[in-house]
């Protein structure tokens, strides 16, 4: 178990990168290969429902939103820390814990995600399909790779 100095200063990088993200878009196992992701700096303020989560990606993307890019070594890290979540189906609800939003691409094709209580819940809005993690030992190997992300 971390110490609490280590969760704060990584629970400070992850705010100020939001790199992460991409762990959204990348579930492995028989998923389509995901070429990059648009993970948007700002989420504007509101009570989101899955449904009006997935409309305000929508409606960032085509407003040309500010975005952090994510592609390339990165997505190798993300793809292997997206096996400590495990997927289940997303019934839309609201989503009081919402903190990112992004649109990624696979072949072309755009799709939305978010992030949820502080990396507990990715959502695929697309797909309506939501990855939970596992346990407290996957989550600090989350924590792990997502700060080797931010270094690389």
């Amino acid at each position: 178990m971390p110490n609490g100095t280590f969760v704060l200063f990584m629970l400070a990088v992850f705010r100020c990168f939001p790199l992460f993200f991409v762990l959204l878009l990348v579930r492995p196992a028989g998923a389509q290969q995901i070429d990059s992701i648009h993970v948007f700096k700002q989420l504007p303020a509101e009570r989101y429902t899955s449904a009006s989560a997935n409309a305000m990606a929508w409606a960032l993307f085509r407003k040309g939103a500010a975005f952090t890019n994510v592609k390339g070594t990165r997505m190798a890290t993300a793809t292997e820390a997206m096996k400590s979540y495990a997927p289940l189906r997303h019934n839309f609800r609201p989503l009081p814990g919402l903190q990112y939003l992004a649109v990624g691409f696979s072949g072309g094709r755009p799709f939305t995600m978010g992030v949820a209580d502080d990396m507990d819940v990715i959502i695929n809005f697309t797909a309506r399909t939501e990855y939970r993690i596992s346990g407290m030992t996957d989550r600090i190997k989350v924590r792990a790779l997502l700060a080797k992300m931010v270094v690389e």
